[in-house]
């Protein structure tokens, strides 16, 4: 459902288009890509960087991700809830490291504080950690930007099977509720009195347990209703009608395909091949070819 939400402003209000994790503006030059171009950037991003391992490869993606976010008039502050996760992230990572760290000949190595480091094994995890955040960010981008009847709407344009969008749409629609049976169910408690900074470590993780009570409750409840609505407007999954005749997309028709569309969907396409081929068959984008890898063991030289 396409919901555009008045925002107050001090010069004008704005229309937001609620997304599947934030909010952008319905005038969003953002819109002028066609959907099933804006799910091509979530499968670029999210798989292209499996096939590097330089970081700084991997940290521009991310400022190019960042620039792509301010010029879709994306609010970047709502991303301040991903920080604690990627914190935790290099702390899990990087501990893994130096506790179990690779200890193989010809390693470099230094002491700090008593411990014994291993360069080659701190500077993989290094880059293992910017590979992970650059995959993650790209993710974060699109279901910050687009709705699920946009992701609806890229897959049934991609000739994906009726039934793969059958349970795609379920999971999203899923996914969104679950987002705002949580978000109800913490306003409520807050709203009785519940002060979540004053609660210890433990008591906050008993909290979250406690949340899964009501939020299965709800998705038990709600599976049945969606199940009888589906029903009643003629849906299966083979997605054809009694009469064995597919359903006509109406909706395709209310997304055409540019020529700014098929440019961009091109170099993304021409983009992840080439770095493919460059990685498989000649080995670039190997870890050993950054440049500040080079640079830290020349200081040893």
């Amino acid at each position: 459902m396409d919901q555009a939400l008045p925002v107050a402003s001090t010069a004008t209000t704005r229309r937001m288009r609620k997304t599947l994790l934030g909010t952008v503006p319905v005038s969003s030059p953002l819109y002028q890509l066609h959907p099933v171009t804006r799910f091509i950037t979530l499968v670029f991003l999210g798989v292209v960087s499996l096939f590097i391992d330089v970081p700084e490869i991997n940290i521009l993606l991310i400022v190019m991700v960042f620039i792509y976010l301010h010029w879709a008039k994306v609010d970047m502050s709502n991303l301040k809830i991903y920080l604690p996760l990627t914190i935790t992230v290099a702390i899990f990572m990087f501990t893994v490291s130096i506790g179990f760290p690779s200890r193989l000949p010809g390693y470099h190595t230094f002491q700090f504080l008593g411990i014994t480091f291993y360069f080659e094994s701190l500077y993989w995890t290094f880059a293992s950690y910017w590979r992970l955040m650059a995959m993650l960010i790209g993710t974060i981008q699109y279901f910050s930007t687009n709705r699920e009847r946009e992701t609806l709407v890229a897959i049934r344009t991609l000739k994906a099977p009726f039934v793969i969008t059958y349970f795609f749409s379920l999971a999203l629609r899923s996914a969104g509720m679950f987002l705002e049976d949580m978000r109800t169910i913490r306003e409520a408690e807050r709203a009785r009195g519940l002060d979540e900074t004053s609660l210890a470590l433990r008591d906050r993780a008993k909290l979250y347990v406690m949340y899964m009570i009501p939020l299965f409750t709800l998705a038990i409840r709600r599976t049945d209703e969606i199940s009888n609505a589906l029903y009643a407007r003629g849906y299966t999954p083979s997605g054809k009608l009694e009469n064995g005749v597919h359903r006509s997309d109406y909706i395709l028709t209310k997304y055409p395909i540019r020529r700014i569309d098929i440019i961009v969907i091109s170099a993304m396409i021409i983009t992840f091949i080439t770095v493919i081929i460059l990685r498989v068959q000649f080995g670039i984008f190997a870890v050993a070819q950054s440049p500040l890898r080079i640079f830290l063991l020349s200081l040893w030289s």
